[in-house]
């Protein structure tokens, strides 16, 4: 008989999207740690661009606070000369792409993982992985010692060349651009406008984001110019930069320089039994556009509340296996549009390149336009197909699968609150519209699983829905649109039993240990490790 798994879930990675699934499962009341392979959190800036969705998704749990006061708010995006993605007109509380380093993103979801009871084990590297049908098995091992760690699941999200993705067996196909663009954060005396700015033209592609106070975050590449494992210098830098831009912008004080290689592959599946992959163990693409960091973090709020759901035994059939039919689509969406810009990028043909300056700017030069490029490019489009069959709605247009804005909720008892600070406990929300209550108390047989509220007043983006039920991660799970109160009881009933499950109370499996307790004793284990991070991270982004 295999023995029971010593926690619910052991996340491999502690990279934004590993400890982003670690605070959505800790909240959730299931027990998880995080093995890391290196031995201290990465100091380097990679990743630098939070977008609107993902800010919001964040902000379903409180996280949000902590990257705004210190990420630097950019409100557009120039693609190409006379021509602008606008983020600033967006219908988001966050109308910004917000613009920090990935040290500081760890830092706060790794905080906020270790408030609440997550083990964060540094140092540890995995080198075995065994599963059945009761759960999965790790060999890990660190400086002083190896050992095996068990549980009911594990997931990858240890990155682009992911040991879980390999132990698993679950091919990772695609390939390697010919060009390796340099990435570097660096000052500039004379830099290119305070937005976010990409230039292409003649094969070479230059993209620069303003850090603020005269840093500056560039990648730039060309065609002719492959992989080399030669040293970045500043004068290389200068030289490729002066090609793009047509001027000096004279670099200086550089913070980090390395030559980086473009992937584009994707996981032939996101999971395999018990074991699961998200972020860039499941996907790489082309950093142009920013999408990489954004992608991995929703995939765990993605995975987060269904795997919870699977541990504490409500879960409906087949709600884990949603998690790669709704997420995959979306990396597939992501690969597809990167790898079009980048190779029009990076085109040799002056005809080309004018072309496409030319296109993008009467496109971009509109107001309306630009606003619609905004939400695209912030994932505020982006939804998933409805387990149900979804309304049209006339003038709301909120469908099955679609995002649920951060809409002012109007109670009885009191002002208006926003519906994303109602859902900050993880629960599925049922807002009943209709005023005589009926439908939020067909939920209170739900328990704890659904927050049912009454809404005493007018919602103008809901107008015509007579009940919303909102998902954990803030996109509409079901949406009733017929006025008649005849039968309503049981299309709710219906609808909670498709995505909460059966009635009753919620069960409780392997809780969460509480903040600050620590690992269990094992030979080779570590409490905490001292040694510095002396490999460098992988650039696979910008």
């Amino acid at each position: 008989m295999a023995p029971t798994p010593e926690q619910s879930v052991i996340i491999v990675g502690a990279g934004p999207t590993g400890l982003a699934l670690a605070c959505e499962l800790a909240a959730a009341g299931v027990a998880c740690t995080v093995l890391e392979r290196r031995t201290a959190p990465s100091t380097q800036s990679r990743a630098m661009g939070v977008y609107s969705r993902t800010m919001e998704v964040l902000d379903l749990r409180g996280h949000a606070d902590s990257l705004t006061a210190v990420g630097r708010p950019v409100g557009r995006m120039l693609p190409a000369p006379g021509a602008a993605i606008d983020f600033t007109a967006i219908d988001s509380p966050f109308p910004a792409l917000y613009v920090l380093p990935q040290s500081r993103t760890e830092e706060a979801l790794q905080q906020r993982a270790i408030d609440l009871g997550v083990i964060v084990q540094r140092g540890a590297e995995v080198f075995g992985l065994e599963q059945d049908a009761t759960g999965v098995r790790l060999h890990v091992r660190t400086e002083s010692g190896e050992w095996e760690e068990s549980a009911d699941y594990v997931v990858g999200c240890d990155g682009a060349h992911s040991a879980v993705r390999e132990l698993s067996g679950i091919a990772f196909r695609g390939r390697t651009y010919d060009i390796a663009p340099i990435l570097a954060d660096v000052y500039l005396e004379t830099p290119p406008p305070d937005d976010v700015t990409i230039l292409s033209g003649g094969g070479a592609m230059m993209v620069s984001v303003p850090f603020g106070d005269g840093l500056y975050r560039v990648a730039v590449g060309h065609r002719d110019h492959p992989w080399t494992r030669d040293e970045v210098t500043l004068e290389e830098l200068a030289e490729r930069l002066k090609q793009v831009l047509g001027f000096d912008p004279k670099p200086h004080d550089p913070q980090w320089l390395a030559r980086f290689k473009i992937h584009q592959r994707l996981a032939d599946q996101y999971r395999t039994g018990r074991v699961l992959l998200a972020g860039d163990a499941a996907h790489l693409h082309s950093p142009l556009g920013g999408q990489g960091l954004n992608l991995g973090i929703q995939d765990a709020v993605n995975l987060g509340w269904k795997l919870a759901a699977t541990l504490q035994g409500w879960a409906p059939a087949g709600l884990l296996d949603t998690y790669q039919s709704e997420r995959r689509p979306q990396a597939q969406k992501i690969l597809k549009a990167t790898d079009h810009a980048t190779r029009m990028a990076t085109h040799p043909s002056p005809v080309v390149s004018g072309l496409r300056r030319m296109v993008l700017a009467r496109l971009l030069g509109r107001r309306r336009i630009q606003k619609f490029a905004g939400e695209a490019l912030s994932g505020l489009r982006a939804g998933y197909a409805g387990r149900g069959r979804p309304a049209l709605l006339g003038g709301a247009r909120l469908r099955a699968g679609q995002r649920v804005p951060d809409l002012a909720v109007p109670q009885a008892d009191g002002a208006p609150v926003r519906l994303y600070e109602l859902m900050r406990d993880g629960r599925f929300l049922l807002l009943d519209l209709h005023g005589d209550g009926g439908a939020a108390a067909v939920a209170d047989a739900w328990g704890s699983r659904v927050c049912p509220v009454r809404v005493d007043g007018s919602v103008p983006q809901l107008s015509g829905l007579s009940a919303v039920l909102v998902r954990p991660d803030g996109y509409a799970a079901w949406v009733d649109s017929t006025s008649s109160t005849t039968g309503r009881e049981g299309r709710v009933r219906q609808a909670l039993h498709r995505w909460c499950g059966t009635e009753g109370p919620t069960p409780q499996r392997h809780p969460a240990p509480t903040a600050g307790t620590a690992a269990p004793a094992r030979q080779g284990r570590q409490a905490h490790a001292e040694a510095p991070d002396t490999e460098p991270a992988p650039a696979d982004r910008t």
